[in-house]
């Protein structure tokens, strides 16, 4: 008796999968809408998959946009003060001027325009970070003579008014 139900049960399987299958392939429109629905799954997945990978280069880049008066030095200071505080590194304004300098030199100096969306690679910060984080007091006296008239109040560089 349990090889008949087992066996019945098999059968009715099979059936259901053979037949059941057959009726989608058979209803164009139910075969349509099903394409749809999968077509529809995988562009809201690609859709995921890009603002994750936005999100993923949000957090490798410092974003500024620039601003009249804006220079590439204050943005690079600001992406210093950001990573100093994100990361609790606390850095003299002398570490801070030669962090920024570094990176500023090391982008080429760029001139900005209005507008102009500027990235920094927060790598690239921690690097000049690091570096200014390990002068030494003779060094970090060098760099106090360019902090004459340094604004390091970046609070509006870089920010859409």
């Amino acid at each position: 008796m349990k090889k008949l139900l087992t066996f019945s049960a098999s059968a009715l399987l099979a059936f259901a999968l053979l037949f059941g299958g057959a009726m989608i392939l058979s209803n164009p429109a139910q075969a349509h809408a099903a394409e749809e629905g999968q077509a529809e799954q995988k562009e809201e997945s690609d859709d995921q998959a890009k603002e994750e990978t936005s999100d993923e280069k949000d957090k490798e880049v410092y974003r500024f946009v620039a601003q009249p008066g804006d220079t590439y030095t204050q943005m690079a200071r600001k992406a210093v003060q950001i990573y100093g505080i994100e990361n609790e590194v606390n850095l003299s304004e002398a570490q801070i001027i030669a962090a920024e300098t570094n990176l500023t030199v090391n982008a080429g100096s760029p001139s900005l325009t209005v507008g102009q969306v500027v990235e920094i690679n927060r790598s690239d910060v921690k690097t000049q970070a690091t570096a200014a984080s390990e002068l030494s007091e003779s060094e970090q006296a060098a760099w106090e003579a360019y902090n004459v008239g340094v604004d390091f109040n970046t609070n509006s560089v870089g920010e859409e008014q």
